[in-house]
């Protein structure tokens, strides 16, 4: 039997998928142990039993948990920032002025997620956990940094406004806010309150680009290449 030109580089692509999708099972869940159990709880073998993967199958790709935990925190970043990304274009693709009150829809929405949910949780443990901490503070500095050099893509009329930074340090703050008294809090007109600040915010941020009224999507990129 011979093996056909080509076998061993296809067969080698073949491993490099499979333990990456493995890896990736992996990641995802560790963030569904991290959401439904607490960091704390959360264990290599339970995260192997959640991702239907053996021991050895762990160990390999993650020996200590100390690494799973630096990994399932940058994957879980990258997984925020892919939705803020794809959802927002999405949104903005089209359209001559960039959607401004539709995008804090859409990111209010994302903040609902599960995904800043389990955020909210590693903050919450890295207050008294050292190692998580040090993994925690820096990643969150990247993803955002990450966040602000999307927004002004996204967004390229409001970036040009002077106030975009303020702009959207204050919407990152009060959405956030919100959203993290929203899981730890039952406050029954958390609804209605919320909509109250989303259309003050909505309005003050108009107000904050009076600057580059009349700037089209297309003429501020022309400006800022």
């Amino acid at each position: 039997m011979t093996t056909p030109i080509g076998g061993k580089k296809q067969n080698k692509s073949w491993q490099k998928t499979k333990s990456e999708n493995t890896k990736t099972l992996i990641l995802e869940a560790t963030l569904d142990c991290f959401l439904k159990l607490g960091y704390n709880n959360t264990t290599t073998e339970k995260v192997a039993a959640a991702a239907g993967v053996s021991r050895g199958a762990m160990l390999h790709h993650f020996p200590q948990r100390s690494e799973l935990i630096h990994a399932a925190v940058i994957y879980l970043h990258k997984k925020r920032l892919d939705v803020f990304n794809e959802q927002l274009t999405k949104l903005n693709f089209d359209a001559k002025y960039s959607l401004m009150g539709e995008g804090i829809d859409t990111f209010w929405e994302q903040l609902r997620s599960p995904l800043f949910t389990i955020f909210y949780e590693l903050q919450v443990a890295a207050r008294t956990d050292p190692e998580l901490e040090a993994v925690l503070k820096p990643a969150t500095v990247e993803y955002q940094k990450s966040w602000g050099g999307m927004a002004e893509r996204i967004f390229p009329d409001l970036a040009l406004s002077e106030r975009f930074s303020l702009a959207t340090r204050v919407t990152v703050f009060l959405l956030e806010g919100m959203a993290m008294d929203r899981i730890s809090s039952n406050n029954s007109r958390s609804e209605v309150i919320t909509d109250e600040v989303i259309a003050w915010l909505k309005q003050a941020l108009r107000e904050m680009f009076v600057d580059v009224e009349g700037i089209d999507r297309e003429s501020a990129r022309k400006l800022s290449g």
